[in-house]
């Protein structure tokens, strides 16, 4: 072609988190010889994120008001402004992610007649809401967008298998593209930190043998922090309290509840909140053993995160977890919300060291080469130049 393919990205917000991140290496990894990429992020929208990529050779567009819930009231207004925005910007392709920001930008993309129209698949839309209503309405609106969208592009095969199990995008091609992530910090960090000093830094005592949790996510109820909490209490009962620990990293909504909840159980000396931190992999590496309790994931990038570190999980088997986690081998899948479950497969590991080991050497093997994040940006280029060939004359 003797021009530019103009992408723009669509993403209600830009913070940490897997789907945001994905989405940047993306658009700063993509070949600017032959894309101009515009990256359109919402109200919620940290700079600091930028740091993580070296090229910043693409524009960012910022539309106000543009969140990542529902309402109804302020949604067709934004749906208004993606209109003009995308007639404006010319664009041969429109990448849209997550749920509702990618059903608003499609149809968007669908109404300024934009030639390829994909939609990024980082989590299930399924059981969204607590109201059947809602997400009934979701997943009409899906249905609905997939009948114009030309390719989902999905972090995980599951999760791409159970969206065509809704007759969602029947028309549509589908692609799998695991998660780009930076591993070798996360490799080689136990052999590089001071293990002492991190745990005193948490005010972990170092005269005592602690046997360590760790969990690593946004603090919202989707990542059911209160089923860990209700299994630690569980295992704290039948193990006694003065050797576990469990550390919740991360910020969220629903910090000030969860921490009102581990006073209410008396689990405040047990539990530490460490709020957002940078220092993940050196984080990890203090952990016996990670959980994760999230109710809905696409390919959670924590469970590779604490892979390469040799730390063996134990997650709620929903949507892509299996595809990191095989039970058995580098951790346990869990029925999501069965806390005695979860109980039961932390105590098999407080009670067998020697299959921590094992589980946690069988879960780096499994990850090393693999989710690169040169990787993924070629395989969306791939995903592009085919779409192209069949959609935009040369």
């Amino acid at each position: 072609m003797d021009r530019k393919i103009r992408v723009a990205h669509i993403i209600a917000r830009m913070v940490t988190g897997g789907a945001e991140e994905n989405t940047l290496f993306t658009v700063a990894g993509l070949n600017k010889e032959k894309y101009e990429v515009d990256l359109v992020v919402g109200d919620e929208f940290r700079e600091n994120i930028l740091n993580n990529v070296k090229e910043k050779d693409f524009k960012i567009i910022q539309v106000r008001g543009l969140k990542g819930p529902l309402n109804f009231f302020y949604d067709p207004i934004i749906l208004f402004k993606l209109i003009i925005l995308i007639k404006k910007g010319h664009y041969d392709i429109v990448h849209t992610h997550t749920t509702k920001t990618g059903i608003l930008g499609r149809i968007a993309a669908y109404i300024t007649g934009v030639p390829i129209i994909i939609s990024g698949l980082h989590g299930s839309a399924f059981q969204a809401f607590d109201s059947k209503l809602l997400n009934w309405a979701l997943i009409f609106f899906e249905k609905l967008t997939g009948r114009f969208t030309d390719a989902y592009i999905s972090v995980s095969e599951l999760l791409s298998e159970r969206y065509k199990e809704e007759g969602i995008g029947v028309r549509a091609k589908y692609f799998t593209v695991h998660s780009g992530m930076e591993l070798d910090k996360f490799f080689n960090t136990r052999e590089k930190m001071d293990r002492k000093r991190k745990l005193t830094e948490l005010g972990i005592n170092l005269e005592s043998d602690h046997f360590i949790i760790g969990n690593v996510g946004r603090l919202e109820k989707v990542k059911g922090h209160k089923f860990l909490i209700e299994a630690f209490k569980k295992v704290q009962e039948e193990r006694g309290d003065s050797f576990l620990k469990l550390v919740i990293i991360g910020e969220g909504e629903e910090k000030e509840n969860l921490v009102k909840y581990v006073r209410e159980l008396g689990l405040g000396d047990n539990i530490i909140f460490t709020g957002y931190r940078k220092d993940i992999e050196e984080l990890m590496a203090i952990m016996d053993i990670f959980v994760l309790s999230s109710l809905r994931e696409g390919l959670p990038r924590v469970l590779v995160q604490a892979a390469a570190v040799g730390v063996p999980s134990v997650a709620f088997n929903v949507d892509g977890v299996p595809e990191i986690v095989k039970d058995g081998y580098n951790g346990f899948l869990v029925k999501p919300r069965d806390v005695n479950q979860l109980a039961d497969k932390i105590i098999k590991y407080i009670d067998n060291r020697a299959l921590i080991k094992l589980h946690g050497e069988n879960g780096r093997d499994f990850v090393n080469g693999k989710w690169s994040i040169e990787n993924m940006v070629n395989k969306i280029d791939n995903v592009y130049q085919e779409l192209i060939q069949e959609k935009i004359k040369t």
